[in-house]
């Protein structure tokens, strides 16, 4: 079979949800593919980092470069000049490397595509431009191409960017398997766009059982993570809740929440499963009357130790999609604070739906989700059987064994 050149866009380290997806999907890889060679399109600067992946340079620029034409041309003048400044202030970051894109595609045989949401109305041009930009570049390259479980949709663009959809139709054609990770979006794939490579999958963090470290880093780091009591439960905001819902209400929740754990006699900690959280850590911490059972959890976990880490509760109010993913993939109980289609659907393939709310419903009370807080506690044996028994049925077939079949169809 040779050894194999498989890039992964669509993943970033400033999320641990989209690392979650980076690191697996090079676990996956490893196993499926020995010997591959695999690479992480990105901009940051992993020169000192112990990942057996590679970074390539994946700036607007070198895609737009690799893409060639005139575009291309004046990117590759404008990297240039920008580096020539980087040398003349002794920037030694991502310096003379915007052509390497252009030449890994030459050398590629896979992509992998792990975005997590980054096409549909709600996005602006650049974002689904980025997106639409590396199917160009599979197809220029005629370089095989998978789209992992990820959300979709909707559609209903304003006029000004409808040229969108003509461009969807025509690119989402090309890769092997597009995989939505939602019914809706996978519905919404095929009747707006005929698309006949489309298939409905669960998330593939949810899919997969176990990471081996040793696929992801050179050498395993130890991990070292902070004390957890018994009898506690974690909360785990996401600053997204606040925008998209009402913040007094929000805090509302969180505050009387707080109050009902704490006089169930749980520990409580606020958790932030993305840094940008701390802040609404923070603002839910100083909303509380009572603080003296609640601890701010003054820490960036990678995906690795957030997985291990969360172990340690008894359930988990979770508002980051992947910080409920995780959760259940170790059959932790949540109560999930959201507002899109993708953590009611992701509730419900575990049999969980009654403990899902959407932040956005008027009927959406700090009164009744208390009340399933209350609800769950007293039932946590039972609904942690529940979501293993789910979890161990969805994990018998994996979105990965295309790439297993592709490989076999190399040799």
């Amino acid at each position: 079979m040779g050894n194999k050149k498989v890039l992964i866009v669509g993943a970033n380290f400033n999320n641990k949800g989209a690392q979650s997806m980076l690191f697996i999907t090079t676990d996956e890889l490893k196993k499926r593919l020995p010997g591959c060679e695999v690479y992480y399109a990105g901009v940051e600067d992993l020169s000192k980092e112990n990942f057996t992946f590679k970074k390539v340079f994946y700036s607007r620029n070198a895609t737009q470069i690799a893409l060639g034409g005139f575009n291309g041309f004046f990117c590759a003048v404008k990297s240039f000049v920008k580096d020539c400044g980087k040398v003349v202030f002794n920037k030694k970051n991502n310096r003379w490397c915007s052509l390497d894109a252009k030449k890994l595609f030459s050398e590629l045989d896979l992509i992998v595509d792990v975005s997590g949401f980054s096409l549909g109305k709600k996005w602006g041009v650049k974002t689904q431009e980025t997106y639409l930009r590396n199917i160009r570049l599979a197809k220029k390259y005629n370089v095989d191409m998978f789209v992992m479980p990820q959300s979709f949709g909707p559609f209903d663009y304003p006029e000004s960017i409808e040229y969108l959809k003509k461009d969807i139709a025509e690119l989402l054609k090309y890769p092997k398997i597009v995989f939505a990770r939602e019914k809706e979006g996978c519905d919404m794939l095929v009747s707006e766009f005929n698309l006949t490579n489309v298939r409905l999958s669960t998330d593939l963090v949810l899919q997969n059982s176990k990471i081996d470290p040793k696929n992801i880093y050179t050498k395993v780091p130890e991990m070292q993570l902070p004390e957890v009591k018994k009898n506690s439960v974690a909360i785990i905001p996401n600053n997204r809740c606040f925008q998209h819902g009402n913040e007094a209400a929000i805090l509302d929740i969180y505050k009387k929440m707080i109050k009902e754990l704490t006089g169930m006699k749980k520990n409580v900690y606020l958790v932030r499963h993305s840094s940008e959280d701390s802040v609404s850590c923070e603002k839910i911490y100083s909303s509380i009357d009572d603080n003296s059972n609640v601890t701010v959890v003054d820490r960036d976990f990678t995906c690795l130790e957030y997985d291990e880490y969360i172990k340690n509760f008894d359930f988990i109010v979770c508002s980051r999609y992947h910080g409920i993913v995780h959760a259940y993939r170790n059959y932790v109980p949540c109560i999930l604070l959201g507002w899109a289609i993708k953590y009611k659907e992701l509730a419900a393939h575990v049999g969980q739906s009654d403990y899902s709310f959407d932040i956005t419903d008027p009927d959406c009370s700090a009164e009744r989700i208390v009340e399933k807080v209350t609800l769950l506690d007293s039932r946590l044996d039972s609904e942690k059987e529940t979501i293993k028994t789910r979890v161990k049925d969805i994990q018998k077939d994996n979105c990965f064994n295309c790439v297993s079949e592709w490989a076999r169809a190399k040799e």
